[in-house]
């Protein structure tokens, strides 16, 4: 008997997601930074294990509870939700980008992603508004794992007709601007207790999109591969603090990460390597073989 095919589960890249911000969309419309929402919280799933029911704005992907939080994972394009989660911070309600909601215990991790494509000057704006955001969270939620991730746009000062939209110099240097913002960053970084101060990341991430003609990449060249907020590590910092407040203590494995069970080859092995941010998805060893 012929083997059945595997439909494979789609995963949206970061490659795919990067093209939104050198398309057509209006920045003013919020609409091109979507796709990239949408990539982050298909990592959150495929690679992290949170199941998509606890994860806003949910793909489509649906999960079925399994013994030893290994759970069969399948494509659903009826489970898809693209609404962010509104979460009560001590001083205002906040919208958060990528929201997971444990159930029976609250909001426990989450995402905030920016971007600037021009007007650089801007980021001054941004200095003030993401320790006053993860501050408001904080307040209600000491234990809330909470990610700020920016995309800043590659432009040499020889590409652009204003100064003010250029982020490198004509040799690719990054300009006094974006060096003060990357510092500032890196000062939010690094909270791994409760009792850290508030204002702090769990984790933060800048990463440097170029647009090319039809295309969109990473530029590699900066941040350097040693900073603290190197995109490269950006996930996997949220998921090593998130396994240390809601996993460790939870003797029942309730909260942990779940392992997908899926078809072989319904998943790829690796993915975003084109994009030099490799990452794999999160299986178990005892995925089934396909039907036969």
């Amino acid at each position: 008997m012929a083997k059945t095919q595997v439909t494979p589960i789609p995963i949206r890249t970061l490659e795919q997601a990067l093209l939104a911000f050198c398309g057509t969309a209006k920045t003013q419309s919020g609409q091109h930074i979507k796709p990239f929402h949408a990539h982050c919280s298909n990592r959150l799933v495929i690679e992290g294990g949170f199941p998509p029911e606890w994860v806003r704005p949910c793909p489509p992907l649906a999960s079925k509870p399994g013994a030893n939080n290994r759970y069969p994972l399948s494509f659903s394009k009826a489970c898809e939700d693209p609404s962010e989660q509104s979460v009560l911070g001590g001083m205002k309600y906040k919208s958060i980008d990528v929201t997971v909601v444990i159930p029976g215990i609250g909001p426990a991790l989450g995402i905030s992603a920016k971007s600037t494509g021009n007007a650089f000057r801007n980021l001054t704006n941004r200095m003030e508004e993401a320790p006053g955001d993860c501050a408001n969270i904080h307040m209600m939620y000491p234990g809330f794992v909470f990610g700020f991730l920016h995309l800043i746009k590659f432009a040499k000062s020889t590409e652009v007709s204003s100064p003010n939209d250029a982020s490198f110099n004509a040799e690719g240097k990054p300009l006094e601007s974006i060096v003060r913002y990357h510092n500032a960053l890196s000062a939010l970084t690094g909270r791994t207790t409760i009792t850290d101060a508030p204002m702090r990341y769990e984790s933060v991430g800048l990463l440097v999109y170029r647009c090319l003609e039809g295309k969109a990449e990473v530029w590699p060249n900066y941040p350097p591969a040693e900073s603290p907020i190197h995109c490269s590590r950006f996930f996997q910092k949220l998921y090593d603090i998130y396994d240390l407040r809601y996993a460790y203590p939870d003797a029942s494995g309730r909260n942990h990460r779940k392992m997908w069970v899926v078809p072989k080859g319904a998943l790829a092995e690796k993915v975003d390597a084109v994009a030099g941010f490799p990452w794999e998805p999160r299986l178990s060893s005892d995925e089934p073989e396909p039907i036969s």
